[in-house]
């Protein structure tokens, strides 16, 4: 491996750690500052997860530790992994109070994805154009006066991309034969718009009149280059973008997962489309860091929150919401006490959980292997 590519495991593995570590630790501040409130004794707050490195402070109940492995973090309250006899324990708490502990690390992710979003919309917007394209010889972009090495950057004011549902080429095959504003940026750097109809091509899609530069040099194909395009916008608009783009990762995510189950039942030996694992994600934030930049970086973590969020409320031990399943059988059934079915059923999921990270990483590995 070159140095180049020695450098770019680096930077990626860093910052999907410390990705990971953040987010984790949000969802775990969820669950301590709720049991705080409802009045659950917490032990410990931890910094990461064990071997313990030091013990950074204790105040009243609680400890506050900081451990080696740098994945996060953990909330360690009384008589949640064994039985209490303390009034205060988690064990012995109502069924409400325990639920909302649980729920709150999953909200905190939601929310943490939402003001991520939010924030990546408000201060920059940003857009993916079209960048050094080529006149098509008497197609529309040219006969409106567009010179050969622009970038289009929106259709009607409206810029595609990062923070919307759909790109801006496939944007303008939506608008066959239609009258259209199309907003551009020159050789010199101002942002210009022009009005113009689009072309219609054999297949009744719409058509700029723009190519690649390869197509030029007489190559079979190319591609566009994208790159990101930056447009801060008012809070007011941020607010709903992020609000559409926190539903719409979530819905995402419900997709993703049916498509695990289904793949899992009926074609374990080939990966789902469109999941990855540790090692998929890791590759995908060392690209967009390389190609991108840390404000597209920003928008991966706001999705990785929402997926976090929606994989932690599955009714599937050891996620949030298998520990409420739990939780509403005991009280279903009048049981306070940790029972050994419990341990056994949680040992069981963590069990299987690790079997699907492995299986799934198992894909990513052939994948990028195979330059996919």
């Amino acid at each position: 491996m070159t140095i180049d590519g020695l450098l770019f495991v680096a930077t990626a593995i860093l910052a999907t750690l410390a990705i990971i570590f953040i987010l984790v630790l949000v969802h775990e501040l969820g669950h301590f500052v709720t049991a705080r409130l409802v009045g659950i004794r917490v032990l410990e707050f931890g910094i990461g997860f064990p071997p313990r490195a030091k013990v950074l402070a204790r105040r009243g109940e609680t400890e506050y530790t900081l451990n080696y492995l740098p994945i996060g973090g953990f909330v360690r309250m009384e008589g949640e992994d064994a039985d209490s006899d303390d009034p205060h324990s988690f064990n012995n708490a109502g069924l409400l109070r325990q639920l909302l502990v649980l729920v709150a690390g999953v909200t905190m992710n939601v929310i943490t994805a939402f003001l991520l979003f939010f924030v990546v919309a408000w201060l920059f917007s940003p857009g993916e154009s079209v960048s050094n394209v080529y006149m098509t010889p008497g197609g529309p972009a040219q006969t409106a006066g567009l010179a050969n090495g622009v970038t289009i950057e929106s259709l009607d004011g409206q810029r595609y991309g990062f923070m919307s549902s759909q790109d801006l080429i496939g944007a303008i095959q939506e608008h066959p034969n239609q009258v259209v504003t199309v907003g551009y940026i020159d050789a010199s750097g101002s942002h210009k718009t022009v009005q113009l109809r689009l072309g219609a091509n054999a297949d009744g899609k719409g058509v700029l009149g723009i190519q690649c530069a390869p197509v030029l040099t007489s190559t079979t194909s190319c591609s566009f280059k994208l790159v990101v395009t930056y447009s801060p916008t008012n809070p007011a608009a941020a607010l709903s973008t992020a609000a559409d783009q926190t539903w719409t990762s979530l819905r995402l995510i419900t997709g993703a997962v049916g498509n695990i189950a289904g793949q899992v039942a009926s074609n374990p030996g080939q990966a789902p489309a469109g999941v990855s694992g540790p090692v998929g994600i890791t590759q995908v934030v060392g690209v967009v860091l390389q190609d991108y930049g840390f404000v597209i970086l920003l928008l991966l973590a706001g999705l990785l929150s929402a997926n976090l969020a929606l994989i932690n409320v599955l009714p599937i031990p050891p996620f949030d919401g298998g520990k409420m399943a739990i939780m509403v059988i005991k009280k279903a059934f009048g049981v306070r006490a940790v029972t050994n079915y419990e341990i056994v059923t949680n040992l069981i999921g963590f069990a299987l959980l690790m079997a699907f990270v492995l299986w799934i990483s198992f894909f990513d590995v052939i994948r990028i292997g195979s330059g996919g």
